[in-house]
């Protein structure tokens, strides 16, 4: 992805009157035209590796890490992005990137070392729909892995299960460009790795960069930041106004990047934590659609133990957990998190009806539906999927 800038040793014969011949020019790298939808059957044919072998990663494939990640019953996960040459990421608005046709993300799964999965999303052409989603799972021997469509369960005799395609869609389906992790404040933070925020904008892969040294970070004190930033990443692709969770419950938990500070390069923009969507969504609200006479509220300040979000971030079960996809383990440190937010705000009043704010009230009429509108009981429907 970095430019390169081609070097050429000019020889000329000592003495020599001769002008050197004219440098040639190379033509322009043209963006990929849509094509077919790949029909991938292991995972060696996705290009991710120069040597699959060896497991060494191909040069336009670069690895990065997103600043809060989404919690997988603590399996290790690597991720790569490869945007082709000579495109650039549609950054007209900072809070929806929309990717070049021929964009590819992995994202590898392994537990106690030993690899058991890599999943895909590829856009191909133009249209909504147009994304290749799914997941390959790795043989025994480590060979290759194979696209499981169907997806499956405790793989190589884990615990890991491996999502199906209409469940890949249920949880990517509420951003516009399908990726969760490539973002402006997803890749603002140090830890981005070869991918970040100022790279991109450096290399000219953003349509509309943002000013120099421009950072999006979570509003608040350090444990306020960091709550607001794992709520984002778990819960926040579900619970914003495109998001599979809408229809049943009006909540917003995805930070946007206006309400961040450092938007548009001023240190001064962006708002206080209590004035972002997330914190008015659930900040002493009833809950709407999951009625459950233990949990009335949202978030109770002050009262983790009384707080919605607590009682289903701490169970697992078809129904109640959250997130409803992708774990059988509590996240006990993302629990104890939250719990030391909510322990930490000052008391306010109950509200007895789950008002949203009034920018996130309205609905997504440009919000893309899976390619199947059957989503399998196993997936959680929107009424499952909402949290309180």
């Amino acid at each position: 992805m970095r430019a390169s800038i081609p070097s050429v040793l000019l020889v000329l014969a000592c003495g020599s009157t001769e002008s050197p011949a004219p440098l040639e020019e190379k033509p322009p790298v043209l963006p990929p035209e849509p094509y077919a939808r790949p029909a991938y059957t292991l995972l060696s044919e996705t290009g991710l590796y120069s040597d699959f072998g060896t497991r060494t990663p191909s040069e336009d494939v670069l690895p990065f890490a997103p600043a809060n990640v989404l919690w997988s019953d603590d399996a290790s996960k690597e991720r790569w992005l490869h945007l082709p040459e000579g495109t650039q990421i549609d950054t007209t608005d900072m809070n929806r990137w929309v990717f070049p046709i021929g964009t590819k993300v992995w994202k590898q799964f392994s537990l106690n070392g030993v690899v058991l999965e890599t999943r895909l999303i590829e856009r191909y052409g133009t249209g909504r729909e147009d994304y290749w989603m799914g997941s390959f799972v790795w043989d025994e021997a480590h060979s290759d892995a194979t696209f499981i469509e169907a997806g499956a369960a405790d793989v190589l005799s884990t615990g890991h299960d491996v999502p199906n395609e209409d469940q890949c869609w249920s949880c990517h389906n509420g951003e516009n460009g399908r990726l969760l992790g490539v973002s402006a404040l997803q890749l603002s933070a140090p830890s981005s790795g070869e991918v970040s925020l100022a790279r991109l904008a450096e290399e000219g892969r953003l349509s509309a960069p943002p000013p120099a040294d421009s950072r999006y970070l979570p509003p608040g004190d350090e444990l306020t930041s960091a709550a607001l930033g794992y709520l984002h990443a778990n819960c926040g692709h579900c619970h914003n106004s495109r998001g599979t969770a809408w229809p049943d419950t009006q909540m917003v938990l995805r930070l946007n990047v206006d309400e961040l500070p450092g938007a548009g390069g001023d240190p001064g923009s962006g708002v206080a934590a209590e004035a972002t969507q997330l914190y008015e969504s659930v900040v002493a609200q009833a809950v709407q659609y999951f009625r459950d006479e233990d949990y009335p509220i949202r978030v109770v300040p002050q009262h983790p133990e009384q707080s919605a979000i607590i009682g289903r971030m701490q169970v697992r079960g078809p129904r109640a957990q959250m997130p409803p996809l992708g774990t059988e383990l509590v996240d006990s440190t993302g629990v104890d998190l939250i719990t030391r937010w909510i322990a930490s705000l000052p008391e306010l009043p109950v509200s007895d009806a789950g008002t949203p704010p009034d920018s996130a009230a309205s609905g997504a009429p440009d919000a893309a539906a899976p390619p199947s509108a059957n989503t399998p009981s196993d997936a959680g429907s929107p009424s499952d999927a909402g949290t309180p």
